[in-house]
């Protein structure tokens, strides 16, 4: 039965009215209670929320929250386990209401989870009830949401409630079945932390990010006209304007610097070469990682780079922050994606509504001149605590490798001059401060090597990073496991439990894995290939290299080897990525549940930020000691449910902006 809760008369045989003691009557009896909202927009500073929407499958209640007070429902919402659909978005509303869910279940989540990888598989209300339940919903209404309380609005908030808990409990037999009962639990707990911290935003300083602009605006020039003055000194004809100007006697450089095509050709004239194979064929590209290979021979590469990076921080990070400034909180938001196939977050995206690019809060320029302009309330402080090598600890924790277990037990300091001690003999007994200053080269090979190895790079990447031959680059690659034996060893058994399970299991804390979508495809070839396959492979590539049926074969073989090397490095990525994440996640919860709720200090001392592994706050003066120690504890204390055998540590900067 659906129901409704209003003082205005919108009469309907397909609900009746009630009152709001008579709804409360009925659900403070149940234990779990689907919960869904209308709104007149995304944004609850500045968008109404139009009702609240209350039920179990069996009772819908529909509250017309423009003449019903939502505080009524506060101690239900707050003491009841709330089943939603993708409820950060309608928990963003209840905290601008300062209603304080303690317990959710997000059937959006739980079903990413339970498919996580499989991004064919969609987690919408109206393909959940379509799936489990053979329920069509009409989600067109909601493109006629209007502050005007209408028959079909009624019906169709009823509706968005009246299946979520019935999906649940479908779910719950896949969430059992995969064991995904905590990977689940972390997210559901995690979602209320995000939702607050999408709620929060973070305050811009304007007058400091116009003089920001500026200066990168100035840079970029300084660095256009460096190539300007090479064309002229060049004297390269072909983007030069000979007719002059009667006031500005230097010659007109008439090339575009944005225009690919352009630029393409003026590394050409002076001998670059701009060709890259892709996908088997050649094309030009003015890609800075290609390009940069060749800077020693020509300088005026890095020039060009240097002006491309400024314009893009000037088109990225300028005047189009100011749109984003909330005229009510007076601060920016965003959003965030809660389940990456790796398990991390992303953030921002495009804002339908508001018609602009939420920013990527996550990604963020390092350097202090932009981070400074990211700031505290007046009377307050910013507390950004974030991991020491979070990824690298993990790996460590991992993969056991007694070379590396040597480097944290005994606080060696620098990670790469290590890694370099260990791969050439000719630096064994020199300190690591020694290596870093004399031998920087083999330090930045070392670097360059752990990322790319610890992220399923191979030689011919290293290759390509170091812009060295292959054969050095294999001897980079070599040198770096016979270092680490244990992260060999621990790299081997990864890919092929990937390869054998047809999934990658992100967290074995939390059971979080990832399922490979096109796992049922790579098998199926994989079955093809018998002694039998490989015999006829060889005499076709002999005799016939150029024949349809040799050509066929030849895909299907590079398509399988595609596949596995994505499966391999899918191994390797994500569960180093992903069990950071959940690191991350669980340090956010624990500082909710035991400091922020506990002491009653929601909108006092705001979470403002988020990155992989950093966790930004912003309190009061007075209050920033502690906050700061509370955040710094419950990052230990998530670590150490992670990171058993060498502990992960959480570093804070404290200041009036963010400071780096």
């Amino acid at each position: 039965m659906r129901y409704l809760i209003t003082t205005q008369k919108i009469p309907s045989p397909n609900y009746q009215t009630c009152t709001v003691e008579e709804s409360l009557a009925y659900l403070s009896n149940l234990e779990e209670i689907a919960v869904d909202t209308e709104t007149l927009g995304f944004d609850p500073y500045t968008c109404i929320l139009i009702s609240l929407q209350l039920g179990d499958g069996t009772n819908q209640y529909f509250i017309d929250t423009t003449t019903i007070d939502i505080q009524n429902y506060k101690n239900l919402l707050e003491s009841k386990l709330l089943v939603m659909q993708n409820g950060k978005f309608d928990l963003r509303f209840l905290y601008h209401h300062r209603i304080i869910p303690s317990s959710v279940y997000d059937t959006y989540l739980a079903e990413r989870t339970i498919y996580l990888g499989i991004d064919s598989h969609k987690a919408g209300l109206d393909s959940l009830c379509k799936e489990y339940l053979g329920v069509t919903l009409d989600k067109e209404e909601r493109k006629n949401i209007s502050a005007r309380l209408t028959e079909s609005l009624i019906v169709y908030g009823c509706k968005d409630v009246e299946y979520l808990l019935e999906i649940k409990r479908i779910q719950q037999g896949f969430i059992k079945e995969k064991g995904l009962e905590v990977s689940i639990e972390l997210d559901n707990r995690f979602v209320k932390v995000l939702a607050y911290i999408e709620y929060c935003g973070i305050k811009l300083d304007a007058e400091k990010w116009k003089s920001k602009i500026e200066n990168t605006r100035r840079e970029m020039v300084k660095f256009k006209n460096d190539l300007d003055k090479f064309i002229r000194e060049n004297n390269m004809e072909e983007f030069i304007n000979f007719q002059g100007d009667l006031f500005n006697p230097e010659l007109s450089v008439v090339i575009n610097w944005n225009s690919p095509q352009q630029v393409i050709r003026f590394f050409n004239l002076i001998g670059v070469n701009t060709k890259v194979k892709d996908k088997g064929e050649y094309k030009d590209t003015v890609e800075q990682g290609h390009l940069l290979k060749f800077a020693k021979k020509f300088p005026i590469i890095e020039t060009y780079c240097k002006y491309k990076e400024y314009q893009k921080d000037l088109s990225t990070y300028g005047e189009n922050w100011f749109n984003l400034i909330n005229p009510v909180s007076g601060r920016v938001h965003t959003q965030f994606k809660q389940l990456m196939n790796t398990g991390r977050l992303s953030s921002g995206g495009k804002d339908k509504i508001m018609k602009v690019e939420l920013p990527n809060m996550q990604n963020i320029p390092s350097d202090q001149e932009t981070r400074s302009c990211f700031v505290a309330e007046k009377g307050n402080l910013l507390i950004g605590v974030d991991y020491s090598g979070q990824e690298q600890v993990v790996l460590a924790n991992r993969s056991m490798d007694r070379n590396l277990l040597e480097f944290y037990d005994k606080g060696l300091g620098d990670m790469h001059s290590f890694v370099a001690s260990k791969m050439h003999r000719e630096l064994e007994g020199l300190t690591l401060d020694e290596i870093k200053k004399k031998h920087k080269d083999k330090r930045q090979a070392a670097k360059i090597a752990g990322f790319a190895i610890g992220y399923g790079g191979t030689p011919t990447a290293i290759a390509d990073q170091l812009q060295v031959s292959e054969e050095k680059a294999q001897q980079v690659y070599d040198g770096y496991f016979e270092a680490f034996p244990g992260l060999k060893e621990y790299f081997e058994k990864t890919k092929q439990e990937g390869l054998k399970n047809g999934y990658v299991l992100i967290s074995p804390e939390t059971g979080k894995k990832c399922y490979i979508e096109y796992y049922e495809e790579f098998l199926e070839i994989q079955k093809e290939f018998n002694k039998e396959f490989w015999s006829r492979y060889r005499k076709l590539k002999e005799k016939a290299p150029e024949s349809p049926t040799f050509l066929e074969i030849k895909d299907k073989v590079s398509k399988y080897f595609t596949k596995k090397g994505e499966i391999e490095r899918m191994s390797l990525n994500f569960p180093i990525q992903g069990s950071s994440s959940e690191i991350t996640k669980l340090s956010a919860i624990y500082f909710w549940d035991e400091y922020l709720v506990p002491n009653n200090l929601l909108f006092i001392v705001k979470f403002v930020n988020v990155i992989h592994d950093e966790n930004l706050i912003e309190a009061p003066e007075h209050l920033a000691e502690e906050a700061c120690k509370a955040m710094v504890d419950a990052m230990e204390k998530s670590g150490d449910k992670f990171c058993k055998r060498v502990k992960l540590k959480a570093e804070p900067a404290v200041a009036t902006f963010w400071k780096k």
